[in-house]
C-alpha cells in the first residue's frame, strides 16, 4: 500500500485547475504567470485551511481558540508574504515547471475518485503518522508518540509545498535563499501551535483531533 496526504480542494480552487490546465493543454498564447501565482496562493490558503484554521474549530475552550487563532494568523501571513516575494512576472517557459510540478506530483484521484492536492509521503514518514495515530484510542492515549506523527505530517507538507515546489521557480540567488529561512519561521509556528495545543487537551480532546487529521492521510492501493 502507498499513503498519500491530502485534502480535498474548493470548487473555487477545483475551477481555477481546470482552467489552467485548458489554457496550457490548448495552448493559448497568453501569459501563464497570473494563472500559476494565483493558483499556488490559492493552495497555500486551502492548505492553511484545512490543516490549521479549521483545527480552531476543534478546540472546546474559547481562550485557547484565541491564542490559537493568533498562532495561525502568523503563519498565515508569512506564507503569503513568501509566496508574493518569489512569485513573479515570469516567461511561460519558466512558469511550465510549476505547473507540471503542480498537476503531476500536487494532484491525485482517491479511491472514491475524488481530487486531492496532494503528494505520496515517504514510507518512513507515513509510518510515522499511522503510528501515532493510532496511538490515541478511547482507552489510551500516548501523546508524544501522536505529537510526533503530526510533527511528521507537517514537515512533510512544507516540504513538498515549500521545498520542492520553490525548486520549480527560476529565482535569483537573493530570493532563494530567502526560501530556507521563511520555512524555519512557518515551521517554527507550527510547531508553537502544536506545543501550545496538545498539552492542554485531555485524552478525549486529543482524540478529537486525531480525528480531525486522519481524512488527511490515503492509503491507495499500489
Amino acid at each position: 500500500m502507498t499513503y498519500y496526504f491530502g485534502f480535498v480542494p474548493s470548487d473555487k480552487l477545483n475551477d481555477m485547475i481546470d482552467e489552467a490546465e485548458r489554457m496550457i493543454t490548448s495552448g493559448e498564447q497568453v501569459d501563464y504567470y497570473p494563472y500559476r501565482n494565483d493558483l499556488t496562493q490559492q493552495i497555500a490558503r486551502e492548505l492553511n485551511e484545512n490543516l490549521l484554521v479549521s483545527l480552531i474549530d476543534v478546540i472546546p475552550n474559547p481562550d485557547r481558540q484565541a491564542s490559537m487563532r493568533k498562532i495561525v494568523n502568523t503563519i498565515e501571513r508569512a506564507t503569503e508574504t513568501l509566496l508574493n516575494v518569489l512569485l513573479g512576472k515570469d516567461k511561460n517557459e519558466d512558469i511550465m515547471p510549476s505547473f507540471n510540478f503542480l498537476k503531476n506530483e500536487t494532484m491525485f484521484i482517491d479511491n472514491e475518485g475524488v481530487r486531492r492536492v496532494g503528494f505520496e509521503l515517504p514510507k518512513a514518514s507515513a509510518d510515522t503518522i499511522i503510528e501515532g495515530f493510532d496511538a490515541v484510542t478511547p482507552d489510551n492515549v500516548d501523546k508524544s508518540q501522536f505529537k510526533i506523527a503530526l510533527e511528521t505530517m507537517n514537515e512533510e507538507a512544507l516540504n513538498h509545498f515549500i521545498s520542492k515546489f520553490t525548486e520549480t521557480l527560476k529565482l535569483g540567488m537573493i530570493k532563494r535563499k530567502s526560501i530556507p529561512v521563511a520555512k524555519v519561521g512557518i515551521d517554527k509556528g507550527m510547531g508553537m501551535a502544536l506545543n501550545k495545543l496538545l498539552p492542554q487537551l485531555p485524552d478525549a480532546g486529543l482524540n478529537r483531533l486525531a480525528r480531525f487529521y486522519r481524512p488527511f492521510l490515503i492509503k491507495m492501493a499500489d
